[in-house]
């Protein structure tokens, strides 16, 4: 046989042995990535159902009311009323570990105890009762219902305000009383958030400043917090929400939600912020 002719055909066999190493590969890889995936859905699926079976646990919501420390001026069951029912916008501010997370989960407890839908943004899903729908994005939230979003000044940044997240939260805000919704944000500082949050604002939950915060508070929130004396109450005014409302302004304690627990408290870091 000529030596050009048996080049050709190691040639051709090369190519021929190349074309199914390469198939062999890309059906290995497919069938690889098909079995990491299959595991990947059951993992997922059993994860979900250990969520559910802890989040099964928890008892029914308890409805347990402020108590009333120092009453400036209104009625606190007034106050109860106004947002348990109808829309409302709340801000709930104040010191890192004050209590805000608490507070809101009570607030959120007591809602729901009244048989309103209720909805948690910014908390680990295993870590909520199953009578509490924890959401994602606002578009989750569904009508009617009553929203808690955690750490607002992460999630809705002032220095971003243009970002998606922020647009989306002021159409919500605007459009909130014609879909019955009620929104309540914790924020360490009224700075963090943006401003169309604020100016919608129906009631004020505060909770005693850090050493400087008032300092950094958007001004009329300043001025809020310089006509507050958290001096004389318990704790001297740790564990204390003043609320600034037009039913209500005082100085009033709270239970914490009966479902409470350490990792509740620290549940927003499992958040993914991935909607801005």
């Amino acid at each position: 046989m000529p030596k050009k002719r048996r080049s050709g055909i190691w040639g051709a066999l090369a190519w021929i042995a190349t074309g199914a190493f390469n198939i062999l590969y890309l059906l290995a890889k497919l069938i690889f990535q098909s079995i990491v995936g299959i595991l990947g859905f059951i993992f997922h699926k059993a994860q979900k159902a250990g969520k559910r079976t802890a989040r099964a646990k928890h008892p029914e919501a308890d409805y347990r009311p402020f108590s009333v420390e120092r009453k400036l001026a209104g009625d606190i069951n007034e106050f109860e009323r106004k947002i348990s029912s109808g829309s409302t916008v709340g801000l709930i501010l104040g010191a890192r570990g004050s209590g805000k997370s608490a507070l809101g989960m009570r607030i959120l407890e007591n809602i729901a105890a009244g048989k309103r839908r209720v909805c948690a943004m910014g908390f680990d899903e295993s870590s909520l009762p199953n009578w509490i729908s924890s959401v994602g994005t606002v578009d989750e939230v569904p009508n009617g219902s009553f929203v808690l979003v955690d750490e607002g000044g992460i999630l809705f940044s002032s220095r971003e305000s243009q970002s998606a997240g922020n647009k989306l939260l002021s159409s919500l805000l605007l459009v909130a009383r014609h879909k019955d919704l009620s929104v309540l944000f914790i924020s360490q500082n009224s700075a963090n958030l943006e401003v169309n949050s604020i100016r919608q604002a129906d009631y004020l939950l505060m909770r005693k400043p850090s050493l400087l915060q008032k300092e950094f508070e958007r001004k009329k929130i300043g001025k809020i917090y310089d006509g507050i004396d958290f001096s004389g109450l318990p704790d001297g005014g740790r564990y204390s929400t003043y609320i600034y409302s037009d039913e209500f302004r005082g100085f009033v304690a709270n239970e914490l939600p009966s479902f409470w627990s350490s990792r509740a408290s620290k549940s927003f870091a499992q958040l993914k912020l991935g909607q801005k």
